[in-house]
């Protein structure tokens, strides 16, 4: 960053400066697809996979129109959101206190990695297991650069996308069975799946760390950020160059992400949809999903599909916390800049080790607790209308801190707006169930 690259001006000049888009990849394809989605593909086969299309489309319009503001501004969206009117920082603490709240989560991923690892090797406990996971993800990030995490996701993107391709591929689902599935429709009884899919399916509120990573990167100069702030007018001259990069590097990403959840869910249909004792669904306890559908690919293809199975689905949840650790401690780097403005007598990388250290005890400490089930169901749920409510902020700064020709055009805020209703509309469908489940 202190002697940054010019933009890339042509198309494989830009395919070689693509990066933080494997990260977010790998922070978002988790426990959604691999175990959420094969649920709901055995319960409602890919008449639900309409739902993906939307939560991807929605997330990328959201991703590049983060990006939009990083790029023009230099400031990462934490910056921007302290902009806010209102009290002050109020939304930065918001979703601090939501990032932190994720972590709770993470826990139930480490124990289906740790799920996958036994079934490999039964040397060591599914906890146990999950302990090591995170144990190795800590000392990988301790460092705190970002070039080795940005490769390590790369390769593990790279396993996971050829073992999914190669799990679909031994069962085999003919054309004519994809088209006659995937007609679009809501099952009833189907809302809390469906809003779980929007909450997690190509990432939530992680979807803000791409805003922090591209500023890793390089991607936006940081003249933009002496030049600028809220109310002046940018001067970026590359502005467009690095928002075809951006538009590239992201692209790929949620084409990724929409392979694989997609993918997922036709597993899901194949193998569950009617394995259960009376020929209807098998919906496996969400921690041993994993296991399940390797045994069902062994049977399907051999000893083999398992082994690349589980290895892919390693690769997916590893990943997973690899990504959500590292991107969420350098928010909660910044987060912790602007709520104790004391906070800078320390350095960024010793706040950014506290940061990978919370969040790695809070998922080690849960991994002991039982299962949390619906205090995990419930910080998922609460992932739809956070994101909302940032997509609403996102477009208040993009109008009040950019130019009118850096601002996104129709297309995104048609996007935006139609994406941020169904979500709030699906969200209050299932914060409405969860809590008469509560009651009940």
């Amino acid at each position: 960053m202190d002697n940054p690259l010019p933009p890339p001006r042509t198309f494989g000049d830009r395919l070689k400066r693509i990066g933080p888009g494997i990260l977010l990849a790998a922070a978002a394809i988790g426990s959604g697809e691999l175990i959420l989605t094969p649920r709901a593909g055995a319960l409602y086969g890919l008449s639900v996979g309409w739902v993906i299309v939307v939560s991807i489309v929605y997330k990328l319009a959201f991703t590049l129109g983060l990006a939009r503001y990083t790029i023009a501004t230099g400031e990462d969206i934490f910056e921007g959101f302290s902009h806010l009117p209102g009290p002050r920082d109020w939304f930065v603490w918001l979703l601090a206190a939501v990032f932190l709240l994720g972590a709770v989560g993470y826990s139930g991923i480490a124990l289906a990695c740790g799920s996958a690892l036994f079934a490999l090797c039964p040397a060591l406990s599914m906890i146990q297991w999950a302990a090591v996971v995170v144990g190795v993800v800590f000392l990988l990030l301790l460092k705190g650069a970002y070039g080795p995490v940005e490769k390590a996701a790369f390769v593990l993107a790279l396993t996971l996308i050829v073992g999914v391709i190669y799990s679909l591929t031994v069962l085999g689902p003919s054309f004519g069975w994809v088209v006659r599935e995937s007609v679009p429709r809501i099952p009833p009884g189907s809302g809390q799946t469906l809003i779980s899919l929007l909450g997690w399916t190509a990432g939530g509120t992680s979807t803000l760390i791409y805003s922090f990573w591209i500023l890793e990167k390089g991607y936006a100069r940081p003249q933009a950020k002496a030049a600028s702030s809220v109310g002046d007018s940018p001067e970026c001259g590359d502005f467009r160059d690095w928002l075809s990069l951006v538009r590239l590097d992201a692209g790929l990403s949620y084409g990724v992400m929409l392979l694989v959840s997609l993918a997922f869910l036709a597993i899901g249909s194949i193998t569950l949809g009617t394995a259960g004792a009376d020929g209807g669904p098998l919906v496996p306890a969400r921690e041993e999903t994993t296991a399940v559908l390797a045994r069902m690919l062994t049977a399907a293809a051999g000893p083999q599909a398992r082994y690349i199975f589980l290895l892919a689905a390693l690769a997916i949840l590893s990943s997973t916390i690899l990504g959500l650790v590292d991107g969420k401690s350098r928010a909660l780097r910044t987060a912790i800049h602007f709520l104790g403005p004391r906070s800078r007598r320390w350095s960024d990388l010793a706040w950014y080790r506290l940061g990978i250290t919370l969040f790695c005890l809070i998922i080690f400490a849960m991994l002991f607790t039982g299962r949390p089930v619906m205090l995990i169901v419930l910080v998922s749920a609460l992932e739809a209308p956070v994101l909302s409510l940032s997509a609403v902020m996102l477009v208040w700064l993009l109008h009040r801190g950019l130019r009118r020709e850096y601002r996104p055009g129709l297309l995104w805020h048609v996007v935006i707006v139609a994406g941020t209703l169904i979500y709030l509309a699906l969200s209050i469908q299932a914060m409405i169930s969860i809590f008469s489940e509560l009651k009940g």
